[in-house]
């Protein structure tokens, strides 16, 4: 099993053309969550809940392997596109009125990694002008 995030061209109402450039830094994005990601697979690890008001369930876990993966996809943004915004689901939001903005969820399925099950994965989403262009 290896974790890698599907990244696929938006289709139908948000159908936009998206320059091949960013297709790829999109996958450089999920390579690089997927390298942190698989040091901490099926390994014992820290979990901590993050409270999450206005949901169901208010909090969620978090571990360190979400955290490293965010960090080190934003690390990539920021030395890329540094104009780009950064909504994260780790360590918030920057820049979120820039043309476009990245949409990281490092590990969607976090209940699933800490037991071991590969029923989760990494979400990265690109918005252009606040519509999913890429994801």
């Amino acid at each position: 099993f290896h974790p890698k995030a599907a990244v696929v061209k938006s289709s139908g109402l948000f159908a936009m053309d998206v320059p091949a450039e960013l297709v790829a830094f999109a996958e450089d994005l999920a390579d690089v969550a997927g390298k942190v990601i698989l040091q901490y697979w099926r390994k014992p690890v820290t979990v901590e809940s993050k409270h999450e008001p206005g949901r169901p369930i208010p909090e969620s876990p978090v571990t360190l392997a979400d955290r490293e993966a965010e960090e080190a996809m934003r690390k990539l943004i920021e030395a890329r596109y540094p104009a780009h915004g950064i909504i994260g689901e780790e360590f918030g939001s920057v820049r979120t009125e820039a043309k476009l903005v990245w949409v990281l969820d490092p590990i969607d399925g976090t209940k699933s990694f800490i037991t071991g099950k590969p029923l989760f994965g990494t979400l990265i989403a690109l918005l252009r002008d606040g519509r999913p262009i890429l994801g």
